[in-house]
């Protein structure tokens, strides 16, 4: 019988990190993979164009384990490649080192540390967990953790502009954003009814946390099927400044005026120009959201 060695490509995202204090961890992981027997093709990318060059290469190989190091636009970007690569999808594997500036859908494992990750990925700690599909006129977009429109896009627009400051910059973003983004009209469909709202923010959760460690959609579960879905609706810039640390718990819902829903699909159609985002990724609004149960194997506890 002959044993065919474990092959894993750890690919690293150089726009997202810190070079120098990544760059550290990346040979601790190139190091810890290798003693185990693990033969790593490792990538660092600084764009899509690199991106997609390195996951078809994988692919050719034959390589189906992928770690991304980066945060939640690194695994959004790296999924969306895969699906328009991988011939079977349900074949991939997929893990996240946080050093990104959000680190948002990781929090949803309580993992203590990128080495209790790296562990788990030695140890082939996978588990299925739900996608989102974004349906557009000309094809189909995917995300894995949040869709956002409205305060949260806007905030992501704002973004670039701080990301020296680290962690710190969803915060001067949001503050900066707080004061100029204005609620937009929109309608939507949910299990086949249509509601109109004066959206400031609507949340479309598999995971629970966006923003830094906003607690947008705090039912949300990353396996359970269903969307969690949260509207903040037209709401006084005062109650805003009062309840804006709500958004860490969760419990804005009981503080601000909102509407709260669990379904598996969601039609939009907006009456005024909005802002969208996924994963913390600025994308066009799409027609439609519907999600795909238990369609990627991720790295788990």
């Amino acid at each position: 019988m002959v044993l065919h060695p474990r092959k894993l490509a750890l690919i690293a995202n150089l726009s997202s990190r810190n070079h120098q204090d990544q760059s550290r961890f990346d040979q601790y992981a190139l190091d810890t993979l290798g003693n185990q027997q693990i033969q790593v093709a490792f990538y660092k990318t600084e764009s899509l164009q690199d991106l997609q060059k390195a996951v078809i290469d994988c692919l050719e190989a034959g390589i189906k384990e992928f770690v991304a190091i980066g945060g939640d636009g690194s695994l959004h970007h790296l999924i969306n490649q895969l699906f328009s690569q991988a011939n079977d999808i349900s074949q991939i594997k997929l893990a996240i080192i946080p050093k990104g500036t959000g680190n948002d859908y990781i929090r949803n494992f309580n993992f203590k540390s990128k080495r209790d990750i790296l562990q788990s990925i030695l140890s082939e700690n996978y588990t299925y967990v739900d996608l989102g599909c974004l349906h557009y006129a000309d094809g189909q977009h995917y995300f894995i953790n949040m869709l956002g429109l409205g305060f949260s896009a806007a905030v992501v627009q704002t973004l670039p502009k701080y990301k020296w400051l680290g962690g710190l910059s969803y915060y001067v973003a949001l503050i900066e954003t707080f004061f100029r983004c204005q609620s937009q009209d929109i309608s939507i469909e949910l299990d086949g009814n249509t509601y109109l709202y004066s959206c400031f923010q609507l949340s479309v959760g598999l995971g629970k946390y966006a923003g830094n460690n906003m607690k947008l959609c705090p039912n949300a579960v990353i396996d359970d099927g269903l969307f969690d879905v949260n509207i903040i609706e037209k709401v006084s810039l005062w109650k805003l400044v009062r309840y804006i640390h709500t958004l860490k718990d969760g419990s804005y819902l009981q503080h601000i005026p909102s509407k709260s829903f669990q379904t598996k699909q969601i039609k939009l159609n907006p009456i005024s120009k909005i802002l969208c985002e996924a994963d913390g990724e600025e994308i066009p609004v799409p027609q439609a959201i519907s999600i795909i149960e238990k369609a990627i194997n991720l790295i788990s506890h």
